[in-house]
């Protein structure tokens, strides 16, 4: 039997809401530990680096691009929301502990995400009656850092607690909802540097992924 392929996450040992950063350390780790050129004892396990390497290097031609990435990840599902999940339940997993983590944490750092990013557009129609404008790149600039403190908020929120079992496809979609709102960030500040409007276009692409997977994530959660 065929051995199924790795996905381009998986020969990178990431999972697919990882951040562009990680997945640039993640690929840099690998090539240090398979490259070639390593003196290696028989020609085998040489031959095995060459190819373990063809695939390292394939596989992040694809993801260190943000508009190749988010195309593969149309291709392989990977924002595609999941029926019915199946979890292993743990004894800790009770109404109320799930009621308990949806209260203190899952709702109001999701709420704080989804709010900021909806005012996305509204800033940006205001930036964009003057692009050189001090005033209105300083606002805009204000509105980037509120963007990323709420992130970096609800990563944290995600991280401070363990969610019950039954609840962790949810919170794993909001991370990779929170990872997409990241990039999308600094396509944002990228433009803000350059004016290309490629990045722009990419960052409101980007933001509404991690709204979609938002919304997907607080259905998972009834």
């Amino acid at each position: 039997m065929a051995k199924e392929k790795l996905t381009h996450y998986e020969v990178l040992g990431v999972k697919p809401e990882v951040s562009q950063k990680e997945i640039k350390e993640a690929y840099r780790a690998l090539v240090k530990s398979n490259h070639p050129d390593v003196e290696y004892q028989d020609q085998r396990r040489r031959d095995e680096a060459t190819r373990q390497m063809t695939r390292l290097n394939e596989a992040y031609e694809t993801l260190k691009d943000r508009r190749r990435r988010a195309e593969y990840d149309t291709i392989i599902g990977v924002h595609k929301q999941r029926s019915n999940p199946k979890v292993k339940l743990d004894e800790n997993d009770t109404v109320e502990s799930r009621e308990r983590f949806l209260k203190r944490i899952f709702h109001p750092a999701r709420s704080t995400m989804v709010k900021v990013l909806g005012k996305y557009k509204n800033e940006l129609k205001k930036l964009s009656e003057d692009i050189y404008d001090d005033i209105l790149v300083a606002d805009f600039d204000g509105y980037l850092d509120s963007v990323e403190n709420a992130l970096r908020k609800a990563a944290d929120a995600y991280s401070s607690e363990r969610a019950p079992s039954s609840l962790e496809p949810a919170v794993h979609m909001m991370r990779h909802a929170i990872a997409q709102a990241v990039d999308g960030l600094e396509e944002t500040r990228q433009f803000c540097q350059n004016y290309n409007y490629d990045h722009l276009m990419m960052a409101e692409n980007l933001f509404r992924i991690s709204v979609d997977l938002s919304r997907n994530a607080l259905q998972l959660t009834r």
